[in-house]
């Protein structure tokens, strides 16, 4: 590779000695036959004309031009090609030492023969054609403006041909569109420069005159210049002005980008973020290269330009990619380099990085403007990402770390209509943690919440970045698998043994054998729609896990539909069935409408008098007629369920705790006016233990409610069992 570029260096290099030796011997030969051509005062002039506006450039379409092909055209016809071709070499070559733009003094030089010899080549047109010293008189003018036609068009074509031969030869990668913005502008530079030489005609002989009237000429220009450059500083301003109440960062790296190549005509445009120690592409706009461009971004470890840039918070500007040590590979179509910081209150967020398909492509101008483009990006940036954590926080569960119910739902409804417009395969998983409730009483809370933070971590890192993993509520996690089923079967099953052999380590205490009792539904063995397949899965858990003895992996089979929604005994819902009503419906309109609902638990107190004086039928008679009194006061839209044994669980919409209070005493009421029949002429009652929870008013989160109904039912039985011993006390 480093001989390739060295035979390449020098093939470029004798390449531009050739044309500078060609032009030197056209320009000497033609000095040496005219030297009293050199002695005329007015050359003075012409020569600080030359520096004039070389120096002042004006803003063309893509590009910048000089009225220099003017005063050479005007030069030419005046005083012939051997002033005008060492006015304009010298003008050429110094111009750009004069405004410190250094590209390599050989380069300079280069330009400044490849001029003189395109002088000479349209010299000879001019006089092919008849031309001859041209005076503003008679049909003379008339036939010199047309014989400027070919001359102007062999003079472009010349100098075309010199710089395309270089190009060529340093193999730099131009796109047929380069090409077309290149003759554009050049064609726009001829066209608008050449009747600067009608001036030159009408002034012959008074050459301090016509320094005069370029002067406003060139000004002029400069105004061009100063309007181009604040027309692209708006352009810039109103990117980031659209992009202001903006907080996605893609959306944010792909607009930027997409200007930062327009403003620079780079043939790419990069955006990367620091994360931690490592920049971090977020998008890449124009022609991608895999090594210059890596994709698991770059490290400041490694001493790269752009970890320069980034620790330095300075702008980094390679002019020449071919001759820097610090760009590693050297890429063909990748000469120039510029990296950009991004900042936010003094630090790094990120850079900006542009590749320039020819050397020195990026000017003092443009890179000014991208260092104030940038310094608004990076707070945009910064925004986007506080908004981001802002957000990541409301979709994560603050107990285990994963996401929460919410997010959930929404990755839901997006991954399943994804695997069903890629026709691919899709799982849910609902996972239960088996007796959850004796590590929260044998150890207490704090251990039982870490357990549930260390099982999250077991599941999190079994499923990886590829799936979704969330806290569904309480003890129960639910996960989203671009997975078949039989894909799906393996990862829970691998997650069950992992947490069966996992060991809970907190503050001295120790927790082995922890079983979790899983449910399993795919996409689209078992459902077309999302909602349905979670309940599956629900289902699959519920009857296929936990009621066979748990500590398993259950698939939905169509078996459990008829355990799902209606309890045998009472003729009530499931509580499975509310669990779902609630998270799925109520929660979600809650949400996003702000609505309120309560949630109504009823305890049988005593109960197990009844079962053990009159026996168990009898007990599930009463339980049968306790859930037709509930039934009886249930109105429209409200869920009444059997939670378990003699627990009863009533979910009301739209309701505040004033009226939820009202209704709970209603059912209270009923319940403990209603006369029992227990046996032959022997009546009971029943007295009954209730309580509210207002959601979101009391309880803001879903896992917090559906962990609270277990606790609210703990509750209203411990109570009781204290009020009868201090009854009996008393």
């Amino acid at each position: 590779m480093k001989e390739w570029l060295n035979v390449k260096l020098t093939a470029v290099k004798l390449y531009q000695y050739a044309v500078l030796l060609f032009a030197a011997f056209l320009v000497l030969t033609a000095a040496f036959s005219h030297y009293e051509s050199f002695l005329q005062p007015q050359l003075i002039f012409l020569l600080l004309l030359y520096l004039l506006v070389e120096s002042i450039q004006i803003p063309l379409w893509r590009g910048y031009g000089s009225l220099t092909y003017g005063v050479t055209l005007g030069t030419m016809v005046l005083y012939g090609p051997h002033v005008a071709a060492p006015l304009v070499a010298i003008a050429v070559t110094a111009a750009p030492l004069i405004k410190r733009n250094n590209r390599g003094t050989l380069l300079h030089f280069f330009n400044g023969a490849q001029h003189a010899v395109s002088v000479f080549a349209a010299y000879g047109i001019f006089q092919g054609f008849g031309g001859g010293t041209a005076h503003l008189t008679g049909s003379v003018v008339t036939l010199d403006f047309l014989i400027l036609i070919p001359v102007t068009l062999m003079y472009m074509v010349m100098n075309h041909f010199f710089v395309q031969t270089l190009f060529i030869l340093r193999r730099d990668k131009l796109t047929p569109q380069d090409f077309l913005h290149l003759f554009i502008s050049d064609a726009m530079n001829y066209l608008i420069s050449t009747p600067f030489a009608v001036f030159m005609l009408a002034f012959d002989g008074y050459a301090p005159i016509l320094f005069l009237v370029f002067i406003p000429l060139v000004l002029f220009g400069q105004v061009l210049k100063l309007y181009r450059k604040i027309t692209m500083t708006n352009k810039a301003h109103e990117v980031v002005y659209r992009l202001q109440s903006e907080f996605d960062v893609q959306t944010i790296s792909c607009t930027i980008t997409e200007s930062v190549r327009e403003l620079t005509s780079s043939v790419t445009a990069a955006l990367w973020v620091l994360e931690k120690d490592r920049l971090m592409p977020i998008h890449i706009d124009g022609q991608y290269h895999p090594e210059l461009m890596p994709k698991d971004g770059y490290s400041l470890s490694e001493g790269s330009i752009t970890s320069l840039a980034v620790q330095s918070k300075q702008v980094e500007s390679v002019p020449d990619t071919m001759k820097d040590k610090r760009i590693m590979p050297k890429v063909e179509g990748f000469k120039s380099f510029l990296v950009v910081p991004l900042k936010a209150r003094d630090k790094v967020v990120g850079v900006l990085t542009c590749f320039g398909s020819r050397t020195h492509a990026y000017t003092e101008e443009q890179i000014e403007l991208i260092t104030v483009l940038a310094a608004q990006v990076g707070v945009l940036i910064e925004n986007a990402s506080l908004y981001r954590e802002l957000q990541e926080a409301t979709l994560r569960d603050p107990g285990t770390g994963l996401y929460n119910y919410r997010y959930f739902y929404q990755e839901l409804s997006r991954r399943f209509e994804l695997a069903k417009a890629e026709s691919r395969p899709m799982s849910i998983v609902i996972l239960d943690i088996d007796h959850f409730k004796k590590y929260n009483d044998t150890y207490g809370h704090v251990v039982g919440d870490e357990v549930l933070r260390q099982t999250a971590q077991v599941i999190q890192h079994a499923v990886g970045n590829t799936g979704v993993v969330a806290r569904y509520g309480g003890e129960e996690f639910a996960l989203l698998l671009n997975a078949s089923l039989e894909e799906a079967q393996q990862i829970v099953e691998g997650i069950r043994r992992a947490l069966h052999f996992h060991k809970f380590e907190y503050q001295g205490y120790v927790v082995q054998g922890v079983t979790v009792s899983v449910g399993v539904a795919s996409y689209p063995d078992h459902d077309q729609n999302e909602k349905e397949l979670l309940e599956k899965a629900d289902q699959a858990m519920y009857w296929g896990a936990k009621q066979r003895g748990r500590d398993k992996v259950a698939v939905y089979t169509p078996d459990f539909d008829t355990h799902l929604f209606v309890d045998k005994l009472t003729g009530l819902y499931t509580y499975h069935y509310l669990r779902i009503k609630l998270m799925e419906e109520f929660m979600v309109q809650s949400q996003e409408n702000g609505q309120s609902f309560a949630l109504i638990f009823l305890n049988i107190a005593e109960f197990n008098t009844i079962n053990r004086t009159f026996g168990f039928e009898v007990g599930n008679m009463v339980l049968r007629e306790i859930a037709l009194l509930i039934k009886e006061n249930v109105r429209n839209g409200e869920i009444a369920a059997r939670y378990g044994g003699d627990e009863y669980l009533l979910l009301v919409p739209l309701v505040n705790r004033e009226d939820a209070e009202r209704i709970m005493e209603r059912l209270q009421k009923a319940v403990a006016s209603h006369k029992f029949k227990v046996g032959d002429n022997v009546l009971v009652r029943v007295r009954s233990r209730a309580d509210i929870v207002v959601f979101p008013d009391e309880v803001s989160e879903g896992p917090q409610l559906v962990s609270q109904i277990a606790k609210m039912f703990l509750h209203l039985s411990s109570d009781w069992l204290e009020q009868k011993q201090k009854h009996a006390e008393a």
